[in-house]
């Protein structure tokens, strides 16, 4: 079968070429080759056999021209967007301009973990921190709480001015999905639209809300309810492994110390596979009509499963066992050992990767914009997209805001992974995969509510952290405060602090006020416009 290369520029161009009627495909059987109305031509051609793949082509002299200004260049701050909107499109953009962001905003709180930790009265040593004694004083688990607060509530509002400017640039500040046509997968009764008065498939509301609260929502709470029982599991296996040891003490049973680790470990890693395919079983069964919709729904599952998964071990350490010293270390190792493993899949193997495993190839193609060339970009592997780079950040920022006045120096770390994250990320996308198809956007969509709901979560675990912390219970007790005062003081505290915030983040404009004016005068122009035409 002859093979055509197609240069795709737009991801619309997949999604936009449905069939207006049904239809049989010349030259393919009949079983698999009649068209449904409204069905996606590409996805049919591709079940049928008469397409392989799509492919979207790199421009390698302006790639080429890119990296040098990215990833070659001397820069470590600051990311060349418009370029990077230019060639990869709106998603790729707007994460780098979070990632560049985000970087920048961890150095106030990586100086003052470092001043806490080296320069403060009871930071002490880099020994304590990690949690041979109780930690930070009383006066520095204050200052870490109240700072986090604030910090996490400064950054959000500040992306969203920084994301309002960046949509308006990119003439995506008031892009709407309501109007396009429907996503890839999207099915239903054909119909006439009552909005856009076109013929296309139609999907009650009603139905697909039914369907998530009664299917999808149960599902989610029964996977977050397995995450739970392998947590009981394992607190109970390495009770009874202990037990096993302190009665026999023998090499056999001390290696049967670390068995309820790795089962824990194979259990939670074979359940997030199974919930992932699940998760996006449910969100096509849900059938969204917006490419929007459908990612925003699929993200919000994901993101609670793996949020709950990696969070709930501390959150039980903290809240439950209240063993602070323990919750350091775990807490430290967590994000030494994530640092390590990252920076060794982020640099180390895609350097391999580019620079022996794929060199040879480059060596016969390079100068060369023949079809083989361009051929060859079918066999790298497509972009994995960029779910994995945005859960890496909630995760870092989750850290940071939640647990990091028990361990300052979190900011400190997650500071020097990132700068080399940025360079990383820069290099795969550019180096290691097919162009990625990429729609137009005007935010980053359902992770800017992630992180905004990680803030408010991280004024309640920081006031609760900072109640269970034994220096300040020792601090009260010292000086005559009862549990009970001491519980309501915290209470109080927190709601004072969550009001605060909420007060903080109104007085902060979401856009710039240039922005704002260039919005308003638009308005004024679509209504001058609307009110010629009625005259």
């Amino acid at each position: 079968m002859e093979t055509w290369l197609l240069s795709l520029t737009r991801t619309e161009t997949t999604s936009a070429m449905l069939a207006q009627k049904k239809q049989r495909i010349p030259g393919v059987t009949e079983a698999t080759g009649v068209l449904e109305a409204w069905g996606n031509i590409f996805q049919k051609l591709a079940k049928a056999g008469m397409i392989k793949d799509i492919v979207p082509l790199h421009d390698q002299q302006r790639l080429n021209d890119l990296g040098k200004t990215w990833y070659s260049g001397k820069q470590i701050w600051g990311q060349p967007l418009d370029a990077i909107h230019s060639y990869f499109g709106g998603t790729v953009a707007f994460y780098f301009s979070f990632l560049d962001f985000y970087t920048w905003a961890l150095v106030p709180p990586a100086l003052l973990g470092l001043v806490l930790t080296f320069l403060m009265p009871g930071g002490g040593s880099s020994g304590e921190a990690m949690g041979d004694d109780d930690g930070p004083s009383v006066s520095g688990h204050m200052v870490q709480a109240v700072f986090s607060m604030l910090w996490s509530t400064l950054f959000m509002e500040f992306w969203k001015r920084r994301s309002s400017s960046l949509s308006h640039r990119w003439g995506t500040l008031q892009l709407s999905e309501g109007f396009a046509e429907p996503r890839p997968g999207f099915h239903g009764t054909l119909g006439i639209n009552p909005v856009t008065g076109r013929l296309e498939p139609l999907f009650p509301e009603w139905k697909r809300q039914l369907r998530v609260g009664l299917v999808s929502v149960p599902i989610v709470v029964l996977f977050m309810g397995l995450v739970v029982l392998g947590m009981i599991g394992f607190y109970h296996g390495e009770a009874l492994a202990q037990g096993f040891h302190q009665d026999r003490g023998s090499w056999f049973s001390r290696a049967l110390l670390y068995l309820p680790s790795v089962v824990h470990i194979v259990y939670t890693n074979m359940l997030g596979n199974v919930y992932s395919t699940v998760a996006l079983q449910l969100t096509e069964w849900e059938n969204h009509r917006e490419e929007s919709s459908f990612q925003n729904h699929h993200t919000t599952k994901v993101l609670l499963f793996t949020f709950f998964n990696n969070f709930a071990v501390l959150f039980h350490i903290a809240f439950y066992k209240q063993d602070l010293p323990l919750l350091r270390k775990r807490l430290a190792s967590l994000l030494i050992l994530a640092q390590l493993l990252n920076q060794f899949t982020e640099v180390v193997v895609p350097f391999i990767v580019d620079r022996f495993l794929s060199a040879p190839q480059k060596d016969q193609q390079e100068d060369k914009l023949d079809e083989d060339t361009l051929r060859a970009q079918r066999f790298l592997p497509p972009f994995p997209g960029l779910f994995g780079e945005y859960i890496e950040l909630l995760l870092q920022f989750g850290f940071l805001s939640l647990f990091s006045c028990v361990y300052p120096l979190t900011a400190t770390l997650l500071l020097l992974n990132n700068i080399t994250e940025i360079r990383g990320d820069a290099y795969k996308i550019c180096k290691l995969f097919r162009k990625p198809f990429s729609p137009p956007v005007s935010n980053i969509g359902v992770w800017q509510t992630a992180f905004e709901v990680l803030g408010f979560v991280s004024v309640m675990s920081n006031c609760w952290l900072l109640l269970l912390s034994p220096r300040v219970q020792e601090f009260c007790l010292e000086g005559g405060i009862s549990s009970k005062n001491i519980l309501l003081f915290a209470i109080l505290v927190e709601h004072v602090l969550i009001l605060f915030k909420m007060v903080l983040a109104f007085m902060i404009p979401d856009e710039p006020d240039w922005v704002r004016i260039k919005r308003e005068q638009k308005e004024f122009q679509s209504m001058q416009a609307l009110g010629q035409q009625k005259l």
